[in-house]
This record gives C-alpha cells, sequence and structure tokens, in this order.
C-alpha cells in the first residue's frame, strides 16, 4: 500500500474502529480464556511492567481499580501510566485513567474530611496531569490547602490563647473552626479545642486558692501551693498556670532559704532548699545554694578532711552566680583554715612531750599563723597555754622551796620563804598563786607580831583607860593585818571618849539654869551615839532638862505670856515635856489672839432671824 494511502487509511474512522473491535476482541478473548482456563490467569503482582502487554496491563489495573482503595486506585495509575501515546490501546486506556482520577478524587475527598491532609493530597497528585480531570483535582488541591491552613492557623492561635490563659478568647477563635468546609476542623478538631478550653477553664479555677498561698513566707503553705498546682493533669492547658505558680514557689523558697543561709542557718537553709520544687529560673542557683550549704555543714567539725570536703562541693559554683564571690572567699577560707590546722596539728604533737624545748618549738610553729587567719585566735589560745605550761614548769621549784620554808613555822623561815616566792614576776602563770601565798605568810607573821599590842589595849579600855587603849592600839600601822580590827576598836572607844565629853558639857551647860542654858545642854546630850553606854543616862538628863524648861514657862506666863510661848516652842520633840509644851503653847496663843464672837447686822434683827 502505497505511504499516503496508507496514512489516509490511518486517519479514517475505519482504522480505529477496527483498532477498537480488536481491542475489545482481544481483552474479550482474554476475559474468555481466563474463564476457561483458571491455570491461565495472570499473576498481577508479579508482573513484570515493561515486559507486559498494555491490555495486561489494563485488565490488572482494572483489577485493582475495583477495590476502590486509594493504594489501588494509584497502583492502577502506576500500571498504565507508560502505555505509549500511540499505542492502539491509549484511548482505552485514557477511559480507564479518567475513571480511576475520579474515584481517587472522591476517595481523597474523603480522607481528607476525615483529617487525613498528607494522605489525600499525596493520593491527589498521583492523578495525571494531562487529563481532562485535573484541573478538578488541581482547583480541590487548591481549596484543601487553604482550608487546611485556616484550620492550622485557628487552631495555633487558641492554643496559643490558652497558654495564655485567655480562656473566652480562646473559645472565640475555636469557634471559628466550624466555618471551614471540613468535616475534621468543624467538628472534631473543635470539639477537641472546646472541650480544652473548658477543662483548662475549670483547672483555673482550681487555682485560685493556690495563687494566694504564694504570698505566703511560710514554707509549709508555699508547698502547699505546689501540691495543689500538681494536681493538674499536664495535658491540661491551666498547667501553664501550674507551672507559673510552682516557678513563683521556687522563687519565694529560695529567699526564703537564702535569708537562712545570709545569717549562717546552714541546716535551716537547706531544710528549705531541699524541699524547694524544681524550676527553670531557680534550678541553677538552688543548686548553688544546696552546695553551699553542704559545704558550710562539713566545716562545723573543722578537719582537714572535711574542709577538703567542702571546698570540692563549691568547685562547681560559676562566674554568674550569685554566689560565686562568696564562695571563692570560703573557698579561700578554708585553704588557709587547711594549712593552719596542719600547722596547729604539727604543734600540738610537738607539745605533747610537756618539755620545755618542745612546748618552745610549738610556740614558734603556731606563731607563724597570722592572726587574721581562720585560725588565727585558737593558735593565739594555745600558744598561751603552752607558755602557761612553761611558766609553770619553770616557776614550780620557787613555789615548791617557798612553801618548805615557811613549814618551819618561824619568822626567819616565812622571811625566806616570802624572798624565794619574790623571783616569781609579774605576768607569770604562778605570780597570782606566789602573791596569795605571800599575803598568807606575811599575814600570819603580822599577826603574830600585832596580836599582843591590840590585846594589851584591850585590856586598857576594860580598865577604863579609854585613852590609853586608843594609844595602845594606834601603834598597829595602817595595812597590817589586823589594822582594820585595830582601828575598829579604835574608832569605838573614841565613840565612847567623845559621848562622855558630850554629856559632861550638857551638864556643865545645864548647871547655868536658864532655859537657853538647858536647850543647850539638851542638844549636847542628844549627840551622844545611841550606840553609847551613855545612851541611855544621856536620855534621862534630856527628859529632865525639858521638864525645867517647862516649868519655867509656866511660871513666867503669869507676868510675861508671851516670853512664856518663846520658851515652850523651843523645847525639843526627844524630850518627853515636847506634847505638853505644844499643848500649853496653843492655850497661850489663844488668850493672847481670842477668837471675836460674831455680829448681828439690822437686817437680821428686824427680820426676827435673832431673839
Amino acid at each position: 500500500m502505497p505511504p499516503w494511502l496508507r496514512l489516509s487509511f490511518i486517519r479514517s474512522w475505519v482504522f480505529w474502529a477496527i483498532i477498537t473491535l480488536g481491542i475489545s476482541g482481544g481483552l474479550v478473548y482474554l476475559a474468555l480464556g481466563l474463564l476457561l482456563n483458571p491455570k491461565a490467569v495472570p499473576n498481577c503482582p508479579e508482573i513484570f511492567v515493561p515486559m507486559s502487554s498494555p491490555s495486561l496491563r489494563v485488565y490488572c489495573g482494572q483489577l485493582a481499580a475495583s477495590k476502590q482503595t486509594l493504594p489501588d486506585l494509584v497502583a492502577a495509575l502506576n500500571l498504565v501510566k507508560d502505555v505509549a501515546p500511540n499505542d492502539p490501546t491509549r484511548n482505552y486506556v485514557d477511559s480507564n485513567v479518567q475513571r480511576w482520577s475520579l474515584a481517587i478524587l472522591r476517595l481523597a475527598e474523603a480522607s481528607y474530611q476525615e483529617g487525613k491532609y498528607e494522605e489525600a493530597v499525596n493520593a491527589a497528585k498521583q492523578v495525571p496531569t494531562s487529563i481532562p480531570a485535573y484541573k478538578i483535582v488541581s482547583k480541590r488541591l487548591g481549596q484543601w490547602q487553604e482550608t487546611w491552613a485556616k484550620g492550622v492557623a485557628l487552631d495555633r492561635e487558641t492554643r496559643a490563647l490558652l497558654n495564655s490563659s485567655k480562656w473566652v478568647n480562646a473559645y472565640a477563635v475555636a469557634v471559628r473552626l466550624t466555618r471551614l468546609n471540613n468535616r475534621y476542623w468543624a467538628m472534631t478538631k473543635y470539639q477537641e479545642l472546646a472541650d480544652l478550653v473548658q477543662i483548662a477553664k475549670a483547672d483555673s479555677a482550681k487555682l485560685d486558692e493556690a495563687r494566694q498561698l504564694v504570698k505566703s513566707d511560710s514554707v509549709k503553705t508555699l508547698l502547699k501551693a505546689v501540691e495543689m498546682a500538681n494536681k493538674i493533669d499536664p495535658k491540661s492547658f491551666a498547667h501553664t498556670e501550674a507551672k507559673t505558680i510552682i516557678d513563683k514557689v521556687a522563687i519565694q523558697m529560695l529567699k526564703l532559704a537564702r535569708a537562712k543561709f545570709d545569717k549562717n542557718d546552714w541546716q535551716g537553709a537547706l531544710e528549705i532548699a531541699t524541699q524547694t520544687p524544681d524550676a527553670p529560673t531557680t534550678k541553677a542557683e538552688l543548686q548553688d545554694l544546696i552546695s553551699f550549704a553542704q559545704a558550710q555543714s562539713h566545716t562545723v567539725n573543722s578537719s582537714i578532711s572535711e574542709l577538703e570536703t567542702a571546698i570540692s562541693l563549691i568547685q562547681g559554683i560559676k562566674p554568674e552566680s550569685s554566689l560565686y564571690q562568696k564562695s571563692q572567699q570560703a573557698s579561700a577560707n578554708w585553704q588557709l583554715e587547711i594549712q593552719d590546722l596542719a600547722a596547729l596539728q604539727h604543734a600540738q604533737s610537738l607539745a605533747s612531750t610537756g618539755t620545755v624545748r618542745d612546748l618552745q618549738m610549738a610556740i614558734s610553729e603556731v606563731q607563724r599563723i597570722p592572726a587574721s587567719n581562720p585560725r588565727g585566735k585558737e593558735a593565739a589560745k594555745v600558744a598561751t597555754e603552752w607558755r602557761t605550761q612553761i611558766e609553770t614548769v619553770q616557776d614550780t621549784p620557787y613555789l615548791k622551796a617557798a612553801e618548805a620554808s615557811a613549814a618551819s613555822g618561824t619568822v626567819r623561815g616565812v622571811q625566806k620563804a616570802v624572798a624565794q616566792l619574790g623571783q616569781i614576776r609579774p605576768g607569770r602563770a604562778l605570780y597570782p598563786q606566789a602573791r596569795q601565798k605571800i599575803q598568807q605568810w606575811t599575814g600570819d607573821l603580822q599577826r603574830a607580831e600585832d596580836g599582843p599590842i591590840l590585846a594589851q589595849a584591850e585590856a586598857l579600855a576594860s580598865s577604863g583607860d579609854l585613852v590609853g587603849a586608843v594609844n595602845m592600839a594606834q601603834r598597829i600601822g595602817r595595812g597590817r593585818a589586823i589594822s582594820a580590827q585595830s582601828q575598829e576598836r579604835v574608832n569605838d572607844w573614841q565613840a565612847q571618849l567623845q559621848a562622855t565629853a558630850n554629856l559632861a558639857a550638857a551638864q556643865r551647860l545645864a548647871s547655868g539654869g536658864t532655859p537657853e542654858a538647858l536647850l543647850g545642854a539638851i542638844q549636847a546630850a542628844a549627840r551622844v551615839p545611841k550606840s553609847s553606854s551613855l545612851r541611855s543616862q544621856a536620855r534621862l538628863a534630856m527628859d529632865n532638862w525639858g521638864s525645867q524648861m517647862l516649868e519655867v514657862a509656866q511660871s513666867t506666863a503669869t507676868s510675861d505670856l508671851r516670853r512664856a510661848i518663846a520658851i515652850a516652842k523651843v523645847i525639843p520633840s526627844n524630850t518627853s515635856s515636847y506634847s505638853a509644851a505644844q499643848n500649853l503653847v496653843e492655850q497661850w496663843q489663844l488668850q493672847l489672839n481670842p477668837i471675836p464672837e460674831p455680829t448681828t447686822s439690822p437686817t437680821e434683827e428686824n427680820n426676827g432671824l435673832i431673839d
């Protein structure tokens, strides 16, 4: 056949009718063959597509597509996608592809409505771009993408508002999901978010009491707030509020623990810190505080090993920590203390022998520890103790020798003992003991020397020679062992002498007989001490002289009432005549100044007020 005729024939309907009938007949023949010979059924899953005929591929594609699942429909498309455009079966293939693509779109739409967005999009993208149905698929993909993006945005916005505890706003945004043309977002996702809003709102109400408790300074109350916050389900959006409350409690408890720590109450700080809940804002500082407090507790016993442990505990405190500078200072102090302890231990080992040489070496060892060091005071203390020990060892022989000399009981022996103790210088350890013994032994000597003098003075006083007794007792000098006792007796005897002199002077004055002389006598007798043996005699004389003054006043009253009043007024209150004299003064004054009688006015007389 000529080429032009062949081309004309291919373009005619007759050709295509023959081809269609041939394909149809072939498929019918294949189908009849499969029905009549089951053993000839092809194993579609195992066919090698590149070597398979188009009719076999179409058959297997129809078989897969008949299951009406996305994977099988996609598999059907993949079986026939490589059929050549000029293959006689191409039109038949295209009609199947069109039908399968629309089926895929329907199933993808169902998946999309169920919320399987990626699955739906991936399935829809399997539709060939060359078929008419692709326009529908492309449009639908655009709608899905737009709707899904809105759903994701609304979901994020709702959850963000939930995280901010804005329950009303969150619910308002969630409601907008119901307007989307997607069953998953409009129903499933909306209900999920609405439930979350209600749960979060209810949980937030439960936290109201916890919010109030956070303001307390009581550890027990703060832990109660944490307990309430921990009851909120982690899946609830109110859990964000609960975490905020726990964070605030952690900050408050850290503040309380730090206050204890700053007051050197390490155990109190540890007790609070170990109960403080974990919180990102306080975790690092809380751990530093615990490490530091534990380190401080290790320094209580102050052994080298404990101090080394304390240093290791705070080595992890970083420069950005608020406790860094303090920890560095503490570490430096503990390092110095370790050095001091090593020196002290060596010195104590030397001093344990008790010899003067070793004690001096021990003192030299601790003197190298500066007073400003952590163990400076302890070093100074033990150095003083060891000096005392050295001085005791050096001066004890003087003390023992003195005691031996004083034991003789002789004046010479005591004098020798005092001289021996004089070699113990002031400021030495045994100096107070030496001074005490010197005073004791010197006092014994002085009492032995002065005792007879005081006894002789007492004898003179007993015989009535008070002046002689005073002179004898004054021979005992000041500062002697019995000088105070001697002076007391002298004061007593001098008081007796003075009382005698006062009474004698009073008697001399009273001999004048005048009121003035008698008054002077009473005043002189009043100076006799109450403790004096002459007091009773003076008391009788004073009453007698007071009576004489009263008699003179009474006798004077007959002639000179004013003079009598003047005499009676000065009679002393320490006499028995005082009360009588005061009564007479009152009577005599009335005589001198009588009370005027009341006068009657003319008005009263006229009104008949008096008879």
